[in-house]
């Protein structure tokens, strides 16, 4: 068992290097795809937390916290502008503010 398994993967490598050599003399186009990524998250301000939390959820920080699965610390933290949210904190604030049944949902989950 374990002879054919080196010889799967070596006939796997003789055939990628194979592939390469081909490549590099102009003989074989190698398949590639473009994709586009999305833009970074925009960064949000301690009012503006504040804000999306009070006028567009309507919730207290405790019920915001426990909507982001955070400490109520936190929140307070980012309200102050004593800390700033993580990049994925970020991209979720986002969602949040473009889609707030979302949050919706998930208070009655």
């Amino acid at each position: 068992m374990k002879e054919k398994k080196k010889s799967v993967l070596g006939q796997a490598l003789i055939s990628g290097l194979a592939e390469a050599v081909g490549f590099e003399r102009g003989e074989t186009k190698l398949k590639t795809v473009e994709r586009e990524l999305a833009p970074p998250a925009p960064e949000f301000s301690k009012a503006e937390i504040k804000r999306l939390r009070i006028e567009v959820l309507d919730c207290t920080q405790l019920e915001f916290a426990s909507l982001l699965n955070v400490d109520i610390g936190t929140i307070r933290h980012w309200e102050q502008g004593l800390r700033k949210p993580s990049g994925s904190v970020y991209r979720l604030l986002e969602i949040i503010f473009k889609r707030p049944e979302i949050a919706e949902e998930l208070k009655g989950a």
